[in-house]
């Protein structure tokens, strides 16, 4: 019999929970559905050919590509920098850890409400301290021209925890004899960093790299919840444009045709992945 009766429940709720979804999702972007007809009919690929003729749809995929290309590349650098903080032997070390990946565990909703709380133009706390020394403070969330600089800021603020844990766990598995050898042979702190540690933390880098990239293009929670796409649009991230049409609009079919297409784009992204590993990775 083999391994066959130990690997086929996890077959079937795969099959069940991944593969089933992701055809019923191929099968709804090429019919008319809606929520409210319980019998969609095929329309071939015109969902597609109206995703491509919508100005919106393009909109939101430059405001998701500057999205998702900024808050991982802060949440690769920052974590990075903090993973190197936080493997300091320091006496406030473990309450640094525990503060960098507070976040991390704090629900979305709530990072929400706080946030809305502290970026308020009238009453916010951040407002009041420009306030304080004479500067003019923004809009932040309501002014299209920083709405999406703030989010980016939320979404990063919400997310550096898991890269600086995977980084200091990076960290903790590099041999010190290869720092030590490297002091030995004059060289000062930035440049173990620099020629040593940062490059034999390539493998971590790729992964945190690719698993940012991946979860910030499936994002619209927090769009949701501190500015609704908007405001004029500024902040509307496919995967906000895919619920609004789904749920709010009822066009399953236009947004099932949404969804291929970031699936396609979010496989073309792994692909890539794999290949620029096998090429600029090395493990050992």
């Amino acid at each position: 019999m083999g391994a066959a009766p130990y690997i086929l429940p996890a077959l079937v709720v795969f099959a069940v929970f991944t593969y089933y979804p992701l055809g019923r999702v191929m099968y709804l972007s090429l019919t008319d559905a809606d929520m409210l007809q319980p019998r969609p009919n095929l329309v071939g690929l015109q969902n597609y050919s109206a995703m491509f003729a919508n100005p919106e749809f393009w909109r939101s995929m430059t405001v998701t590509a500057i999205f998702a290309l900024s808050v991982t590349f802060l949440e690769v650098a920052l974590g990075m920098a903090l993973a190197f903080l936080m493997n300091a032997p320091t006496r406030l070390q473990r309450l640094l850890r525990g503060a960098v990946f507070t976040p991390v565990v704090v629900s979305i909703a709530a990072t929400a409400v706080v946030w809305n709380y502290l970026l308020s133009p009238a009453s916010g706390p951040v407002n009041q301290a420009l306030g304080a020394v004479g500067l003019p403070g923004p809009g932040w969330l309501s002014d299209p021209n920083t709405a999406l600089a703030s989010v980016i800021l939320v979404a990063t603020w919400k997310g550096v925890g898991l890269p600086a844990v995977l980084f200091l766990s990076g960290l903790q598995a590099i041999p010190r004899e290869l720092e030590e050898a490297a002091v030995i042979d004059g060289a000062t702190r930035a440049q173990v960093a620099g020629r040593v540690t940062i490059p034999l933390l390539a493998p971590t880098t790729m992964v945190v790299f690719f698993i940012s990239l991946v979860g910030t293009f499936q994002s619209y929670g927090l769009v949701l919840l501190l500015t609704g796409g908007g405001p004029a649009g500024s902040t509307n991230l496919l995967g906000y444009y895919i619920y609004q049409n789904a749920f709010s609009f009822f066009q399953m079919g236009f947004a099932s045709a949404l969804s291929v297409a970031l699936f396609l784009l979010l496989l073309g992204l792994g692909l890539l992945q794999l290949k620029l590993s096998e090429r600029r990775v090395h493990y050992q």
